[in-house]
């Protein structure tokens, strides 16, 4: 077991690996304006898979380690993207529905203002489909770096559901604070990919078989 320094340094480069993929994704996705659709761009798999892998297994496992939690990062970004994007509408009407409720705490037009991004990409409405996609990135980083399956799959899905929501929040207000567009996309997906990172590793830390 590592001791608790060791785990903050984990965190720390795990922060560091999934935050990058995070800031890269942000600036193709900003690149790509005024052309963007959706958030759900090939590069982000890419991204993840590589920087985020690497930095799960960095600090625990050797090379041939480092390079399993990458190949489970392709699988599970990859299959959770394909059926994310398959069932797309079904799951974003869903998703929009149960955040109707917080509009009688808050106008549900500021709530689509702060979870979504100019000029019109829905991110928080697509929670679910994050929610899909870090169940499948969960169970194959599980079944690749071998820890119990369960604690990664919920952690994965609500990491980054969780993170949906909260990285357009923080994105918008920092880029509306400096006036800058492309503040706001590096923020939003930055902490979209450290929230499911942080997840992903209190149960990779926690759980290895």
């Amino acid at each position: 077991m590592l001791s608790n320094l060791s785990f903050r340094k984990y965190l720390a480069v795990n922060a560091a690996g999934f935050g990058l993929a995070g800031l890269l994704w942000g600036l193709i996705l900003y690149r790509r304006l005024p052309n963007l659709e959706y958030p759900f761009h090939y590069a982000f798999v890419i991204l993840l898979a590589v920087l985020g892998g690497a930095s799960l297994a960095l600090l625990r496992w050797n090379v041939k380690g480092i390079l399993k939690s990458i190949g489970g990062g392709f699988l599970g970004y990859g299959v959770g993207v394909v059926i994310g994007i398959f069932l797309i509408y079904p799951l974003s009407l869903t998703g929009e529905l149960l955040l109707v409720p917080v509009g009688y705490l808050i106008e549900i037009e500021k709530v689509n203002l702060f979870l979504n991004l100019e000029p019109d990409i829905a991110v928080g409405d697509f929670w679910l489909i994050f929610l899909v996609i870090g169940i499948f990135t969960g169970l194959f980083y599980a079944l690749f770096l071998k820890t119990k399956v369960w604690p990664l799959i919920w952690r994965g899905g609500v990491g980054f559901a969780l993170g949906s929501l909260i990285g357009p929040v923080i994105g918008n207000l920092l880029g509306n604070l400096f006036n800058s567009l492309l503040i706001a996309y590096l923020i939003t997906f930055a902490v979209m990919s450290v929230v499911l990172g942080k997840f992903l590793a209190r149960g990779a830390y926690k759980f290895k078989r």
